[in-house]
């Protein structure tokens, strides 16, 4: 930034006073604002943590509700800068000392790549992504996110092998569903190698995957625990995915199977029957079944019993459901609301099923 010395105490011709320089260049650092930095809203009451920009003069802020608001720079002042952020490969450029070479290893060995999501703790719905190159190959990648089928060019440029680069950090939502194309092309500098020709991957991050918690797993590449997708893929890797596939047509293969049942566990007192609607109660093997079938199965069961004593009038039923999630209590609930206003129901007595049991009376 080139100032143009001026003795004058008005702006005339360009020139500006020492206090107008000095309150320009305030302004201009003012203006550089980062994800992380928090700042207030000039216009308006409120402020939060900037979650990402976009461009040279929209950000997005997230306030204390956990709300995105986007807004102009030039509508919001910083009250408090982060300390580090990581900052995205694509923005600036690291200068390496003079001398520096990076020394190549004799061996080739197999490429393996991949991109690393981290979730960011200072900014509960962002995640912090990153290039993974755990190979002995320099690669020049480009990454670009679809638009209309169109590619806007999101990061660029070349990683070290056996290297992880910070690309960028953004909000979750700002991601979720959106399909990404990345280009890849492996060499090496001052080693002969076997040609790769040059790959393209196509992904797609999932937002409702990346708010999971059990998504994340701990490895080899970052402090923290991440979600890594695969763009490249060694021997390894390749034969682990055939061995998960293996294991999902055991699966499927089980799941055709059609289950063995029990019968309803039922304690059959003159005026009470109890009947276990535990699905080990009822299922000796569930392999392969989703917590769908399993809740489909119970409740047939469920209307089972009430068929067989419909004609049994002031017979009390008590169904065991259990406390859990309270999925199967409010669908049998809704069933009984639905299908058999005619009869009355209660929670059974918490002294013996606690929580756990709806007593119907036909």
């Amino acid at each position: 930034m080139t100032v143009k010395h001026c003795q004058t105490t008005q702006v005339k011709d360009g020139c500006f006073t020492a206090n107008q320089i000095l309150i320009n260049y305030k302004q201009y650092i003012q203006m550089k604002i980062s994800v992380g930095d928090k700042v207030r809203f000039l216009n308006e009451v409120g402020g939060g943590v900037v979650s990402r920009t976009e461009g040279d003069k929209m950000i997005y802020v997230l306030d204390e509700d956990g709300f995105e608001v986007p807004a102009l720079r030039t509508e919001v002042v910083i009250v408090g800068k982060k300390a580090t952020v990581d900052t995205p490969a694509n923005q600036t450029s690291q200068v390496e000392p003079d001398g520096y070479e990076f020394e190549e290893s004799p061996e080739e060995g197999e490429p393996k790549l991949m991109l690393a999501c981290t979730r960011d703790e200072s900014l509960t719905g962002n995640i912090r992504l990153y290039l993974v190159n755990d190979s002995n190959f320099f690669v020049f990648y480009t990454i670009g996110r679809y638009n209309n089928a169109k590619i806007s060019n999101a990061y660029h440029g070349v990683v070290e092998p056996n290297t992880k680069i910070a690309l960028d950090n953004m909000a979750i939502h700002y991601v979720d569903g959106v399909e990404y194309e990345c280009q890849l092309m492996l060499f090496r500098k001052s080693k002969e190698y076997t040609p790769y020709k040059p790959l393209v991957k196509k992904i797609k991050l999932s937002g409702s995957k990346l708010l999971k918690d059990n998504s994340y797993v701990s490895n080899d590449y970052m402090d923290d625990k991440a979600l890594l997708v695969y763009l490249v893929k060694d021997t390894f890797e390749k034969k682990l995915e055939e061995l998960s596939a293996k294991d999902i047509k055991n699966v499927v293969a089980q799941k055709e199977q059609k289950p063995k049942g029990k019968k309803a566990v039922r304690r059959n007192d003159k005026e009470i029957l109890e009947v276990d609607l535990h699905i080990h109660e009822l299922l000796d093997d569930t392999r392969g079944m989703s917590n769908k079938e399993m809740l489909e199965y119970q409740l047939t069961k469920f209307h089972e019993i009430m068929k067989e004593n419909k004609n049994q009038a002031n017979r009390k039923i008590v169904f065991i459901h259990g406390k859990g999630n309270g999925i199967l209590k409010s669908e049998i609930i809704k069933n009984l609301k639905k299908n058999y206003t005619w009869h009355s129901y209660q929670d059974a007595s918490f002294e013996q099923y606690g929580f756990g049991a709806t007593m119907v009376t036909i």
